[in-house]
C-alpha cells in the first residue's frame, strides 16, 4: 500500500482560479479522518499542518502532504483566525494525489448561508428536515425578527459576487418544494 498526497490550496474568493491574494496571510489547515479524529502522520500533528508555499502576497497558501489513503475533512484558517475557509471532504486512494481547493468565507457569506437556511425553514414548515431526530420548531416571531436582522446585517458587509451567484432563487425553491411533496 503506497502513501497518498494531498495538494492543498487556499484560493482567492474574488478570483477562485488563483491562489489567495487578498492579504499576506499564511494559512494552516486542520485535517481530520473520516471518523473526525485529528490526523497524526508525518508533518501533521494533532490534525494541524502549516502550508509551505507562498502565494502572490507572500503568505503561505499551498502545501503538499503525504497521508495514508483514506477519507479526510480539511479546513483552513489564518493564525489570526479572521480568515477561515469552507470545510472540504476528500477521498484519496493508494499512490494518488488529490487537489483540495479551499475558499475563504467572509462574514457576508456566513450570513447568506444562515438567511437562506432560515428562508427554507420558513417556506417548508414541518417538511423542513434537519439532522435532528425531533422536528425543529421556531416561533414565527423569532424567525421573522432573526431574518430581518440578519438581512440588515448582511447589507453592511461587502458582497462576494461569485458566491452570491450560488443562491437558490424563490422559483427554484418552489420547484424543489413541489418535487418533495408526498404523492
Amino acid at each position: 500500500m503506497g502513501l497518498s498526497k494531498l495538494s492543498i490550496w487556499i484560493r482567492d474568493p474574488r478570483h477562485p482560479l488563483h491562489p489567495y491574494m487578498a492579504s499576506g496571510h499564511s494559512f494552516r489547515v486542520r485535517i481530520l479522518t473520516a471518523d473526525l479524529v485529528p490526523l497524526h502522520f508525518g508533518p501533521v500533528h494533532n490534525g494541524m499542518y502549516n502550508l509551505t508555499h507562498p502565494g502572490p502576497m507572500g503568505g503561505r497558501v499551498h502545501g503538499q502532504v503525504e497521508v495514508p489513503p483514506g477519507c479526510y475533512f480539511i479546513i483552513g484558517y489564518a493564525p489570526c483566525f479572521n480568515v477561515v475557509t469552507d470545510l472540504a471532504m476528500t477521498q484519496v486512494g493508494c499512490d494518488q494525489e488529490v487537489c483540495v481547493n479551499l475558499l475563504p468565507k467572509h462574514m457576508h457569506l456566513c450570513i447568506l448561508y444562515l438567511v437562506e437556511a432560515l428562508h427554507h425553514f420558513q417556506k417548508l414548515g414541518p417538511r423542513y428536515k434537519t439532522g435532528a431526530i425531533q422536528p425543529l420548531k421556531l416561533p414565527e416571531r423569532l424567525l421573522e425578527n432573526t431574518l430581518k436582522n440578519l438581512e440588515e446585517l448582511g447589507n453592511v458587509f461587502p458582497k462576494e459576487e461569485m458566491l452570491e451567484a450560488l443562491r437558490v432563487s424563490e422559483a427554484d425553491l418552489k420547484d424543489i418544494m413541489d418535487e418533495a411533496k408526498p404523492q
